[in-house]
C-alpha cells in the first residue's frame, strides 16, 4: 500500500502520510456514518440528562459541550495534523495555537449551540450541527494555515 501525498499549493508543501493513515482517509465515508450515529446519541443523552430549554439547562449543556468536550478535540486536531505533517515537534503548534483557537471556538460554537438547544427541534439537531461544523472546519483550516512563531 502506498502512502498518500497531500499537496498544499499556497505553500508548495506536501504532507506525506503513512499507509495506515492513507487507508484511514480512504475509509472516511464509513466514519461519516459513525459520526452521525455518535452525534444522535450525544444529543439524545444531553436531552435526557438535561431536559428542557430553561436558561440554566442551556448553560449546563453549553458548558459541557464547550469546556469539557472541545479542548481534547482541539489537542487531537493539532497533534494529529503535526504527526501527519511529520513536524519535528508534534506539540509546538498546539501550544501556540490552542488558546486562540479555543477562543474562536467559544465565539463560534456558544452562539451556534445556544440556537441549537433553544430553537432547533431534536430531530434536526444533527443536520444543524453538521452545517455549523462545515463552517467551523473551514475556520480550523484557516487557523491551521497560519504561520507559527519561530521558537528561536
Amino acid at each position: 500500500m502506498n502512502a498518500l501525498v497531500f499537496e498544499f499549493p499556497p505553500s508548495n508543501r506536501a504532507i506525506h502520510c503513512s499507509p495506515l493513515l492513507a487507508n484511514h482517509f480512504r475509509t472516511n465515508e464509513d466514519q461519516g456514518c459513525l459520526r452521525v450515529a455518535f452525534a444522535r446519541r450525544r444529543y439524545k443523552w444531553l436531552d435526557k440528562t438535561f431536559p428542557g430549554t430553561a436558561k440554566r439547562i442551556i448553560v449546563r449543556k453549553l458548558l459541557l459541550d464547550q469546556f469539557v468536550l472541545t479542548p481534547p478535540l482541539l489537542v487531537i486536531f493539532f497533534t494529529g495534523m503535526s504527526l501527519m505533517e511529520q513536524q519535528s515537534s508534534i506539540t509546538e503548534e498546539c501550544r501556540q495555537k490552542f488558546v486562540p483557537t479555543f477562543a474562536r471556538s467559544c465565539l463560534f460554537w456558544i452562539p451556534a449551540q445556544t440556537l441549537n438547544f433553544v430553537l432547533v427541534p431534536p430531530k434536526f439537531r444533527v443536520v444543524y450541527v453538521g452545517s455549523c461544523a462545515f463552517a467551523w472546519v473551514n475556520i480550523l483550516c484557516w487557523v491551521k494555515r497560519q504561520k507559527m512563531l519561530s521558537s528561536n
